[in-house]
């Protein structure tokens, strides 16, 4: 490009024209020659008349003013000027290779899209033909080899298509790949996120003696990173840094729940000098555990995002109330309470009321019985996920109740006094398997009296802690997805000194975190990945190559692309990696003497050639609108309606015909059976956009007309096979039935309404990955809803094997599925619509699996099956293509075919009429009983065909 001030200019010799604005002016002013006067006798009636309009003799000054400022924009819109205020005259006579280096971790995110912009505007410069290279500093496996060569127009796309990675930048390791490659470029770029971290100064410095260097540094303006937080009964502090101390600034922060919902904001401030602040949330505990993560309003990136794992997060315990105590400060309350205070949220109330607040656990400290109503709530909690906590003490001794994890013996044991044998007992080290197991004990701790379990065969599975002689001291078991604990001591002092020590504290923690299945520490333990965030700090789940962590090197480990920042889960429930866990954003301050450094609007560029065409259109129009108005001919038509009409309508359609949204026939590329792409337009020509908040066209589409889905699967082809297959089943069931399905809908199980379709059809790919939590749940709330899925394997090629399902529960793991079993003879799917006995597709003799019938009281009582499984592949046996041939051979070839579409109308007709048919069994004793079935001849139905076959 040619270089004029700030102005870069693709193409100067169009500038040439310029030297014709005189000839054009002259042009422009010109009037016509003068009418030729001829003298008429009648026109001596018109003496003394005054003209109402006046011809100018010239063109006003300020119509050619108009028509030469067009031509002047369409003129600098041919030459392609660029505004690039950061390029200079010398750089654009380089013509040796460009490398451009990229600063892509974390820190770059809040200001990612400036740093791609600078390194487009630095394409702008120099020769367009030259050679460009790319280095980015954020380590990947598969990261850009700096030696490839690519031209101007691939690297603005390839930068177009980079997002920052989720961690940390290494430019040590940058630096040895650049100079692994032996590339010697002839100009150098560095795209920086301004903070000095990984060696940043000795980067550049080594970048600087290569080649000449240019800077862009974008640092984090505000808070750059969350560091941590701390979490009280109430109350969470999140702490936070910022890389620039200078001057005074203020931001919020959200807490958010996992679905994304807001339940608060809070402000930090950070004053003149300070880098670091502190943003409090006072928000009530029921609230407060509902938290999963703090973000910072407005600053995307994964270094504003601070994910809340279970280890961090309090715990809210509920304490049953028992009354007033004469010595409130020796009551078994008064030592849980003091306990508990430094890491959970206490709440005290009567059972009823606790239960209702669903705590992490509720705590009893003896208690003998429970009312029946409370026992029943109880239950029902720790069924359903909580951790009941009991402490033994002389009612408990005195008679138990069925809430208890082992059978506990009448009365109490003493263990030491005046009238005991035995000494008082320490406690036995913990065994391996208990959620105790680590904690120091100390020596000094002694138990008088306890309460003892009756001899079981799983009394040693039960027992988390135990006495020197044996006899358990905690115990606990599970009830349905919760856990009942139970300490065969009492809370206080009264039978030994345990509630005096610090391991009280501690084996009153971990029994919370083991009660709700976790655990507080567990190093030999694995953790999966599970949600991971993007470099943008947005939520995705974790991708196939994050790999899992030890949990004894979860402590320290940092971000990176096989350990992205996210949630992990194990033993201990769910971890969270952080990225600015102790980060400490600091400016970088030294950069080389000789790289030249560019300011925020010296790095940007602006493309000029698009706005000043733009402009001369829109004079020419102007000019033409002008010319037609003066001359009368607008006001005329405007009279006439219907021709002020279709001028408004040539107008509108003019202005349609330049905006970009037009400039292109609607439509998609689709793969053809051939195997080759055409373009298919759509019957639209415009689709209206709809206000925010409302349904989509595709959901307007699939409510208004009646249509089939299929599940779109990572399988181009097969996807095309399978909407293929419900196009012909369509187009039999319009033939055929009343029913008139619509072209099928490709679905995703995850964003698209799928209650809007009565049939969703899932062609299983081949190695076909586990279906995502989200898309699961959304399709038990289909099947809830009276949806039906018909899930078909393919895998029916082999005659000799029967249909194997094996395969789907790990792809549909967490699918609400009911009892299967194979169709019934006389089922009513056998005669819904076509009389038939066997379910064929491509391949013949398959089972088919459905739901058993429905229980009374269930979703579905009339017994309907919402759930359909197969390996026939009837896609393949439906399939047509646009001109209604068939696209796949069938293996009983026309007579199989026909069968297969059979099936695929009574199917249909069975998912939207139900069992209704079944009545038809009754027709025969009605006959009889209407002495009928002597006299009649063979039962027809109205279409003329007998009872026993055809369409029913």
């Amino acid at each position: 490009m040619t270089a004029l001030g700030p102005f870069l200019l693709g193409a100067p010799l169009a500038l040439f024209a310029l030297l014709a604005l005189p000839l054009i002016w002259w042009v422009l002013r010109a009037t016509p020659p003068a009418p030729k006067e001829a003298e008429l006798p009648s026109l001596r009636l018109l003496d003394g008349a005054e003209p109402e309009e006046e011809t100018p003799a010239r063109t006003p000054w300020w119509v050619w003013l108009i028509r030469t400022l067009a031509v002047v924009a369409a003129i600098l819109g041919l030459s392609q000027p660029v505004w690039a205020p950061g390029a200079r005259s010398a750089g654009t006579g380089d013509t040796g290779p460009l490398l451009i280096v990229i600063d892509n971790g974390w820190a770059s995110a809040p200001r990612w899209s400036e740093l791609v912009n600078a390194a487009s505007a630095t394409l702008d410069a120099g020769d367009r033909d030259g050679a460009a290279h790319l280095l980015l500093t954020a380590p990947r496996k598969l990261n850009a080899d700096p030696a490839e060569r690519m031209s101007r127009a691939d690297m603005g796309k390839r930068l177009s298509s980079l997002d920052p990675q989720p961690w940390a930048t290494d430019r040590a390791d940058a630096l040895a790949r650049l100079d692994a490659s032996k590339l010697q470029p002839a100009r150098i770029f560095y795209a920086s996120d301004g903070l000095e971290a990984e060696g940043g100064a000795a980067f550049a410095a080594a970048l600087a003696s290569r080649a000449p260097l240019t800077v862009f540094a974008a640092p984090p303006e505000g808070p750059a990173v969350i560091t941590g937080l701390s979490a009280q009964t109430d109350a969470v502090t999140v702490r936070l840094a910022r890389a620039d101390p200078r001057g005074s600034a203020r931001a919020f922060v959200s807490a958010l729940t996992q679905d994304g919902s807001a339940l608060g904001s809070a402000e930090v401030s950070f004053a003149e000098g300070v880098r670091e602040g502190e943003a409090t949330f006072s928000i009530p505990a029921a609230a407060l555990a509902r938290i999963a993560r703090f973000n910072v309003t407005g600053r995307a990136g994964a270094g504003t995002v601070w994910l809340w794992d279970s280890a961090e997060r309090t715990r809210r315990v509920g304490i049953v109330d028992m009354g007033p105590s004469a010595q409130p400060l020796l009551s078994d309350m008064h030592y849980v309470r003091k306990a508990l205070e430094p890491f959970a949220s206490i709440s005290t109330g009567d059972i009823e009321t606790l239960v209702a607040a669903a705590p992490d656990a509720i705590i009893l400290a003896d208690v003998g019985q429970i009312a029946k109503a409370d026992t029943e709530r109880l239950t029902q909690w720790v069924e359903n996920g909580g951790a009941l906590i009991r402490f033994a003490g002389p009612r408990l001794a005195a008679q138990g109740d069925d809430l208890l994890p082992v059978t506990l013996r009448r009365s109490s044991r003493a263990i030491g006094g005046a009238l005991a044998w035995e000494e008082p007992q320490g406690l036995a080290p913990f065994p391996e398997t208990s959620p105790f197991a680590g904690l120091s004990i100390p020596p000094d701790v002694r138990v008088r009296q306890q309460v003892l379990a009756r001899p079981e065969p799983d009394l040693a599975r039960k027992t988390w802690a135990r006495l020197t002689d044996g006899s358990p001291l905690v115990t606990a078991d599970s009830r349905g997805e919760g856990t009942l604990v139970l300490f065969h001591i009492t809370a206080g002092p009264d039978w030994g000194d345990l509630a005096y020590s610090g391991l009280f504290e501690q084996m009153l923690r971990r029994a919370i975190a083991a009660g709700r299945g976790e655990a507080v520490e567990d190093g030999d333990g694995t953790y999966m990945p599970q949600l991971s965030l993007d470099g943008f700090g947005r939520l995705t789940p974790a991708s196939q190559s994050a790999a899992p962590i030890k949990a004894a090197d979860f402590a320290g480990l940092k971000p990176s692309e096989i350990h992205p920042p996210g949630l992990y889960q194990g033993p201990s429930g769910s971890r969270a990696l952080n990225i600015g866990e102790g980060a400490a954003p600091r400016l970088m301050t030294e950069w080389p003497a000789s790289a030249r450094l560019l300011g925020d609007a010296e790095a940007r560029s602006l493309r000029l050639a698009g706005p000043l065409l733009a402009v001369a259109a829109f004079l020419l129009a102007l000019d033409l609108f002008i010319a037609l108005y003066v001359a009368g001919r607008l006001r005329g038509l405007m009279r006439r309606g219907k021709a002020g009409a279709g001028v408004a309508g040539a107008l509108l359609l003019a202005f349609a015909v330049l905006s970009p949204e037009s400039a292109h026939a609607q439509g998609t590329y689709e793969l053809m059976p051939d195997g080759n792409y055409r373009f298919v337009q759509t019957p639209s020509s415009r689709v209206v956009p709809l206000p925010p908040g409302k349904a989509s066209q595709k959901e307007i589409d699939a409510a208004l007309t009646m249509r089939l889905g299929y599940v779109e699967t990572g399988d181009p082809a097969l996807n095309q096979r399978t909407r293929a297959g419900l196009q012909g089943l369509s187009n039999i069931l319009n033939m055929r039935t009343s029913v008139e399905p619509a072209s099928p809908h490709a679905l995703n199980l995850e964003t698209d309404a799928l209650e809007l379709y009565p049939l969703i059809y899932f062609n299983v790919p081949d190695n076909a990955a586990p279906l995502s939590d989200i898309a699961v749940q959304r399709l038990n709330a289909y099947l809830r809803v009276g949806g039906a899925l018909v899930i078909d394997t393919r895998a029916g090629g082999d005659a000799a094997s029967q249909t194997d399902v094996s395969r789907l529960e790990t792809l549909l793991e967490g699918l609400d599925a009911p009892p299967l079993q194979t169709v019934p003879d006389n089922h009513v799917l056998s005669r819904s619509y076509y009389l038939i006995k066997d379910f064929p597709g491509r391949f013949a003799g398959r089972r088919l699996w459905i739901e058993q019938a429905a229980q009374p009281g269930g979703s579905r009582g009339d017994g309907v099956s919402r759930l359909f499984i197969g390996d026939a592949d009837w896609a393949s046996a439906w399939a047509v293509d646009e001109n209604g041939r068939d696209l796949y051979s069938v293996d009983g070839g026309p007579t199989q075919r026909e069968a297969a579409r059979r099936f695929g109308v009574n199917l249909v007709m069975y998912v939207l009429t139900g069992s209704y048919k079944d009545d038809q069994v009754h027709i025969p004793a009605l006959l009889e009983r209407l002495g009928e079935q002597n006299d009649a001849p063979e039962p027809l139905l109205p279409n003329g065909n007998l009872l026993d076959g055809g369409p029913q």
